[in-house]
């Protein structure tokens, strides 16, 4: 069993066929048995990018209440949640001045570090965004990139 923080750009993958996917869905899926962490505002982001996929006419309405479905089914139970805390305030002030950052991605790899204070186990930070990749491990996470595995 392994840990995985996933991100909004990895996490995505499992519900869109896109480059990446069948290497998420090689362990992301439950009788794999791995914990599975995602940040509170992965459930925001998710939403934007469904509806952006919609405008964009990669996905159907129906396709796109499916997916979201699911989504939200898996949160409540296959996916450990981290809530945005106070704490985590502190903790993405100092990784946007530290790190070329957009404030969400801030706030991931908030959430990222706090799983692993939290659960007392290292994740491995998995996302599609090199940026927040090349952040997560200089903060000490082993990453992975699902975009590597086409």
């Amino acid at each position: 069993m392994s840990l995985f923080f996933v991100d909004t750009s990895a996490l995505a993958k499992r519900y869109v066929a896109e480059t990446g996917s069948i290497w998420v869905r090689s362990w992301i899926l439950p009788k794999f048995s791995n914990t599975v962490v995602i940040s509170r505002i992965t459930t925001i982001e998710i939403i934007s990018l469904l509806a952006r996929k919609q405008r964009e006419g990669i996905l159907t309405a129906a396709e796109i209440l499916r997916v979201r479905n699911n989504f939200f089914a898996h949160v409540q139970t296959q996916y450990f949640t981290i809530g945005f805390e106070e704490r985590m305030l502190k903790v993405s002030r100092r990784l946007l001045l530290k790190y070329s950052l957009r404030t969400l991605d801030a706030i991931q790899l908030a959430s990222a570090l706090d799983a692993k204070q939290t659960l007392g186990i290292l994740p491995t930070f998995v996302s599609a965004d090199t940026r927040l990749l090349t952040a997560a491990s200089a903060e000490g996470l082993p990453i992975d990139d699902p975009n590597a595995h086409p």
